[in-house]
Order: structure tokens, then C-alpha cells, then sequence
């Protein structure tokens, strides 16, 4: 099992951080659990009723199971990827379809139930992760939770917020390239780079 301070250490070190507004939003945004810098909210506005916020958190399996177990989604692999939407339209816009484009390496995909509307389907469609709703998100509300797993270390990635009136594209956490290390892996670097400074200072 991963352990949390030795990820969230090789994190801290290795990754850029990934900015996002300040405006108040739901449990995702600046979730105290969520891998450092990888939690917060981006405003969306495309001038034609698509209006709102995503926010997004970044969590190891074990830290998104103890916040949110029991909600619905169940993680397929070591890194959980989440979303929320927030419609912030006129009374009459609402939001069909969420955050289409995400094509990196992923596994299981689904909602959890953490707002007003949950999506009538989620599945991997030619690569991009797609979650539709049906009804959809009105005014007001904000959709469940949306999530999938990964292997693989957070990026600054793209994603396409939709729905009938336009898109918008958007900056969030996706999967990377990068594999998540092992815990032995994590040990033997830091054994190798205390090895160096002792010989630094013997010599």
C-alpha cells in the first residue's frame, strides 16, 4: 500500500503546482486530503449560457476511499482524478454534457455523490473520459462528484466543458506519462542521495 507522506513528499519536490481561482466552491476545491497543489476551482464563462466552475482534486486511492467510501465510485488503481461542476447560468441555461477530452492513461470512471445531479452515464469514448447528464445540470446546482482512476502521476491537461450553446476549454489535473513510484523506489532514492552527501563529507 502507498503510503501518503512518502507520495506527497516526491510530489512536493517534482511537480509543478497547478493554479486555480479563489472563489468559494464545493468539498473539492482545496480538499485538505487532495495531493499537494493539486486541488482547486476553474471559472468557466464562454458568453453564450455556458457559465459556472470546475473544481478538481487529485487524491491517492487510500485518501479519496477515506473521504468518500460508500458515495458510489470505487477506484480501479493508485490515483484518483475528481470533478465537480457548478452551473452558474441564467434560470433557463443548462449544462448537458462535462469534461470531454481527457485522453491519457485511465481505468475505472464513475460518480460520486457529492451535489444535486448525478450523470446518467460515464464511460471512455475513443480515449476521452465522459460523463452525460440527463436531466441536466440547472441553474444552481452542481453535478456529483466525477471520477476516474490512473496509474500515473497529475499533469496540467485539457479538458471541454460542453453543452448546447458551446464549450469551453479548460486547464485541469489529468493523468501524465509518469508512473506512480513505488514505495521501494522512493527508500532507494533517498538512501542513494544520503549515501552521496555522506560521501561528500567524508571526502
Amino acid at each position: 500500500m502507498l503510503r501518503t507522506t512518502g507520495i506527497a513528499a516526491a510530489l512536493s519536490c517534482c511537480l509543478l503546482l497547478l493554479t486555480g481561482s479563489n472563489s468559494d466552491a464545493g468539498i473539492l476545491n482545496g480538499h485538505v486530503d487532495a495531493l499537494p497543489g493539486w486541488s482547486g476551482t476553474v471559472a468557466f464563462d464562454n458568453g453564450m449560457g455556458l457559465k459556472g466552475d470546475l473544481d478538481y482534486a487529485v487524491f491517492l486511492a487510500a485518501d479519496f476511499n477515506a473521504n468518500f467510501s460508500g458515495l458510489g465510485y470505487v477506484p480501479g488503481d493508485a490515483v484518483v482524478y475528481t470533478y465537480q461542476i457548478f452551473n452558474a447560468a441564467a434560470p433557463t441555461d443548462t449544462i448537458s454534457a462535462e469534461i470531454v477530452g481527457i485522453a491519457n492513461t485511465a481505468n475505472t470512471i464513475g460518480t460520486f455523490d457529492i451535489g444535486d445531479v448525478d450523470a446518467s452515464s460515464a464511460a471512455f469514448v475513443l480515449g476521452d473520459a465522459q460523463w452525460l447528464f440527463e436531466p441536466e445540470i440547472g441553474a444552481g446546482e452542481s453535478s456529483w462528484g466525477l471520477a476516474f482512476s490512473s496509474p500515473n502521476l497529475p499533469m496540467n491537461g485539457l479538458a471541454t466543458t460542453v453543452d448546447g450553446g458551446g464549450q469551453v476549454l479548460l486547464v485541469v489535473p489529468t493523468p501524465s506519462d509518469v508512473p506512480v513510484p513505488e514505495p521501494t523506489s522512493i527508500v532507494l532514492l533517498a538512501l542513494g542521495g544520503a549515501m552521496l552527501l555522506v560521501r561528500r563529507r567524508t571526502n
